[in-house]
């Protein structure tokens, strides 16, 4: 018999219409009551906690926190043999990712939610939640250690991404495409991560903030930061890691300033790679202290840095390599 641990912490997974607007309301369905509905396995036992309730788009760096301690404390149960999390999809990808770099490897701990409400036709909701727990009950996902599961489709973390509001078919692994497929009660895992690097993270996450440039862009944001005294910043470039000089000159203020800066690209793929020799380029940002942020998207480089940076690790371009 194998015990699964149901995390939940919200999202339309948990949602209810309001019969007044005709909106969805997240958080009022209980992981309970989602499980009740579900056609597990007979060697499969699930147990639930609740441990936050909000929207994802709500969730904060605290939260993530708080979802950490509770998957470790579960983890460390010897009692427990995998892991669920339900979540909403909103930020499902910086949650994965982020737990990927601070749980340790050894049980299958698996995150999902739901495009569409429980109540709603055609609802996605149970279907993701039981091949969910299905995966996490499997001896072989302990070896991918933390994943996400949507649409019947095993992403891994690093890659994964929301690539559409609406349709249950809701996410996507880019190039990498998807590591395996859950079938029913069939758990089909055809690839496993290549580098798994996890850092032990016991207070706070560092203030890092996200800052997009586009044609004209200037340097106001970057100074604003500055000002706010923030701990990081990731910069998502052009290309292959393409600005002006007005945003070179900021990068340069905020890493004099003692800013961590990571460079990124704003394309699906390709790394920030040197490729021309001009002022507003990769080649000037990584002479004036600036981190390569290789293949790395944004938001998956911005928690990558907040973790390193709170568990004391130095941050070079070597740890974006992958």
């Amino acid at each position: 018999m194998s015990h699964i641990k149901l995390l939940t912490t919200g999202g339309t997974i948990a949602s209810k219409r309001d019969p007044e607007t005709g909106l969805q309301q997240t958080g009022l369905i209980s992981g309970e009551e989602l499980a009740e509905k579900l056609n597990l396995h007979e060697n499969i036992n699930i147990s639930v906690e609740e441990i936050i309730k909000v929207s994802s788009s709500a969730i904060t760096f605290e939260n993530l926190i708080t979802i950490k301690d509770a998957v470790l404390n579960a983890f460390e149960d010897d009692d427990v043999d995998g892991i669920v999390i339900t979540h909403g999809t909103d930020t499902l990808e910086e949650t994965s990712y982020f737990l990927s770099q601070v749980i340790p490897a050894g049980k299958a701990v698996v995150v999902t939610g739901s495009q569409r409400g429980p109540e709603l036709i055609g609802t996605d909701a149970y279907a993701n939640l039981q091949d969910s727990i299905t995966l996490a009950a499997d001896a072989d996902a302990a070896k991918i250690g933390v994943s996400v599961l949507f649409n019947s489709k095993i992403f891994m973390p690093r890659f994964v991404k929301k690539i559409s509001a609406m349709n249950v078919d809701g996410f996507g692994g880019g190039g990498t495409g998807y590591l395996g497929l859950v079938d029913g009660h069939d758990v089909k895992i055809y690839q496993h991560p290549a580098h798994s690097n996890t850092y032990n993270v016991e207070g706070q996450l560092p203030e890092v903030d996200i800052i997009k440039c586009a044609l004209g862009t200037d340097a106001k944001f970057i100074d604003c930061a500055i000002d706010h005294k923030v701990a990081g910043l990731v910069i998502e470039t052009m290309g292959r890691g393409h600005a002006n000089d007005l945003v070179a000159a900021g990068v340069k203020r905020a890493v004099d300033a003692g800013i961590k800066v990571v460079i990124t690209s704003a394309s699906d793929e390709g790394d920030v790679k040197v490729a021309y020799d001009f002022s507003g380029g990769i080649s000037k940002f990584e002479k004036d202290g600036a981190v390569n942020g290789g293949s790395y998207d944004s938001k998956k480089a911005r928690l990558k840095l907040a973790v390193m940076m709170a568990a004391g690790e130095e941050v070079t371009a070597e740890d974006f390599k992958y």
